[in-house]
């Protein structure tokens, strides 16, 4: 009797946590044993398109089912994919419900500004984000290399035994230490704390020695006497760490202001990096003020930065989402929003003619002469192994800026040479499309 009783008790105690599984945790509709799931996948779907309506994913007839198109392998990372052996992904998740409604979805992406950049980083392992300052709309998000939406039953295993981490989205996801491209949000701090001027004179020797520590330029190269914008343009370390010095912890206020540390509220989740709640000695903070020690960022978060620089101080949330419509639901509209003023305009203002000074005379010209004028700052990520990580950040046309970027090329080297020719071709391309 006693066993008898234990087993029922144990039956019935199954069946309770069956039916609680089923009743409170598990997801029925994407559920792999609900047969529904399976034919989700061969029925019509709604559209998601482009800003100008071009098509990034479509569901085609394939007989009596249809199959999931998509229109650039490096959608994969934004748009996502849809399939049934592998799942969703991206946009393709964020929305089901109103896809598998048939509702269609505008992005803010421009297709063409997204295959540029997919051509622009030609394979390398990195990401590009592109963003409208004055609205905080996404017109390109490339992390490389990506899986193809189009590709995944051939290519599968590949990608799993891929070693560069396809699967990876570099551009939210990405950790990695900022380089010099935090000069400019330091730049600005110390310009609106009247901690200097455009014109101040710093006498750089090449290196600063700090308790039997040193901060040293790149190469060790000496600048001389130079004014705050030239130590811009020039990328002194010598001249930042003395200045993330004599902010103190207004450093790390400015980094936080900027969104460092934090995740950026966007429509795909991604990673909030790391800024230290403060800096143990002033050796600490100089690091800190050529993006080293242990600040960690993602590329989305430093376009977002630019972004703000570009926009006269003021912070836009990036999205991606402009609108979902069709069936019997209104139409929801995302409308730009703004995050904060991260910095007084007259700072903005006298920071932007510094980075164009970078672009103009600095590490942040290309020699391929643009059409236009740009504004950006370069970084070098030193690294313990092997090349430095590459960065570029900027925008364009200086006088009224309407196109901002980030690019990071993993170990790239210098990112005067391998990311700032990416930066200026994307912007090109996407200032030619919207002409």
């Amino acid at each position: 009797m006693r066993r008898s009783f234990l087993a029922i008790a144990v039956l019935y105690g199954l069946l309770f946590a069956a039916l609680f599984y089923w009743q409170l945790c598990a997801e029925i509709e994407s559920h792999p044993a609900n047969p529904r799931y399976y034919q989700m996948f061969k029925e019509k779907r709604g559209a998601i398109y482009d800003r100008s309506g071009l098509a990034l994913a479509e569901s085609v007839p394939e007989g009596e089912t249809f199959a999931r198109v998509y229109s650039a392998p490096s959608l994969s990372h934004v748009v996502g994919y849809f399939h049934q052996r592998y799942g969703m992904t991206g946009l393709e998740r964020l929305l089901h419900e109103d896809l598998s409604q048939g509702r269609s979805v505008i992005t803010t992406l421009d297709l063409q500004v997204q295959k540029a950049a997919e051509e622009a980083i030609n394979g390398r392992e990195g990401a590009v984000v592109v963003m409208r300052p004055a609205t905080g709309e996404v017109l390109a998000l490339v992390s490389s290399p990506w899986v193809d939406g189009n590709e995944l039953d051939d290519n599968w295993p590949d990608y799993l035994d891929d070693q560069r981490s396809p699967f990876l989205n570099r551009a939210t996801h990405g950790l990695y230490p900022p380089g010099s491209t935090v000069k400019p949000i330091i730049y600005g701090a110390a310009l609106a704390g009247e901690l200097t001027g455009s014109g101040q004179i710093w006498e750089d020797g090449g290196s600063l020695t700090l308790k039997n520590r040193t901060i040293s330029n790149f190469g060790g190269k000496a600048h001389g006497k130079i004014t705050t914008d030239q130590a811009l343009a020039l990328s002194s370390n010598v001249v930042f760490a003395r200045l993330a010095m004599e902010l103190g912890e207004g450093l790390l206020e400015a980094f936080r202001a900027f969104g460092l540390g934090s995740q950026v509220k966007f429509d795909l989740a991604n990673l909030g990096g790391h800024l230290p709640g403060k800096a143990a000695s002033d050796y600490d903070l100089a690091q800190l003020g050529i993006g080293q020690g242990e600040l960690l960022v993602t590329p989305l978060q430093m376009a977002a930065a630019v972004s703000a620089i570009a926009n006269g101080g003021t912070m836009m949330r990036p999205y991606l989402v402009q609108e979902v419509r069709g069936g019997l639901k209104l139409r929801q509209i995302t409308r730009p929003e703004r995050i904060a003023d991260v910095l007084p305009s007259f700072s903005a203002q006298a920071l932007s003619k510094a980075m164009a000074l970078a672009a103009s005379e600095g590490t942040a010209r290309t020699d391929s002469p643009a059409s236009f004028s740009y504004g950006g700052k370069t970084g070098t990520a030193q690294m313990g192994q092997g090349l430095d990580h590459a960065w570029f950040i900027g925008f364009a046309p200086v006088e009224d800026p309407q196109i901002a970027v980030a690019v990071l090329i993993e170990h790239g080297g210098s990112g005067s040479q391998a990311a700032v020719p990416i930066g200026v071709r994307v912007m090109e391309a996407a200032l030619t499309i919207d002409e």
